[in-house]
């Protein structure tokens, strides 16, 4: 048995909105910790790792550790159709997540279950050379500059200074942090970082900062980029994302 409130609906909402610019279903492990998902995009080039702590409900219950899959994408849907108001309820019964929401009116609402579970995932062993705190809308900003003129973004870091640097057919876009700029909060590096990513994935994972107090990323030498979107003691969603491989 499956049960929990929630008044703060816009945290569940827009973490789960980002995940879905992901993937389609995901499998939720439900425990006494709150609800956990990891999965992988059907390309297999990222990686979502999602802890909603049970903290974050008004109250949580669960007789014991289950597992849900669901269609994301439905589930967020209906989760916009709150209003600010209200509050919603959640359980599990007759193979269905049964949501009830209050406020002006009471309305209900039922996201199937999927039988069979999607494929086990498992996070992968990395270890990163640099590593940096940095207020996350100074990130999606320079994602969304860079992607006006490329499809993807340089990620550059020395022990005292991080950059963002896309160049297009005619025009380039440069972000540069130091360690005097007040957005970076920390920066550690073991030499130098370089490494190109897809300003598709960064564009829709940087959704995220929507609901993170701070964003932790790290990198190294051509190699995946992790970022950890955290809000104290309400969530930590966090993603992986292959590097751009240059071919010849």
């Amino acid at each position: 048995m499956f049960q929990a409130t929630i008044s703060d609906v816009s945290l569940l909402r827009d973490s789960l909105d980002t995940i879905a610019t992901i993937i389609t279903e995901g499998t939720f492990e439900v425990s006494e910790n709150g609800l956990k998902l990891m999965a992988m995009d059907p390309a297999s080039v990222s990686m979502v790792i999602f802890d909603f702590l049970s903290s974050a409900f008004d109250s949580f219950k669960v007789d014991k550790k289950m597992h849900m899959t669901l269609n994301v994408n439905y589930l967020v849907q209906i989760l916009k159709r709150a209003t600010a108001i209200d509050k919603i309820s959640m359980k599990v019964s007759e193979n269905k997540l049964r949501l009830k929401m209050q406020g002006n009116s009471t309305r209900t609402f039922s996201v199937p279950l999927i039988d069979e579970m999607l494929k086990e995932q498992k996070q992968p062993s990395l270890t990163f050379k640099c590593k940096m705190q940095i207020e996350p809308e100074v990130i999606r900003e320079a994602v969304k500059d860079s992607a006006m003129v490329s499809d993807a973004v340089t990620f550059e870091s020395s022990k005292d200074k991080f950059s963002m640097f896309a160049a297009g057919d005619s025009s380039d876009v440069k972000m540069e942090l130091t360690k005097d700029t007040p957005s970076l909060v920390s920066i550690e590096a073991e030499g130098e970082c370089k490494a190109k990513y897809s300003l598709d994935y960064l564009d829709k994972i940087m959704k995220a900062d929507k609901v993170a107090d701070t964003l932790v990323m790290q990198f190294s030498k051509d190699y995946p980029l992790r970022l950890d979107f955290k809000k104290l003691d309400k969530l930590q969603l966090s993603f992986i994302l292959a590097p751009r491989v240059e071919t010849e």
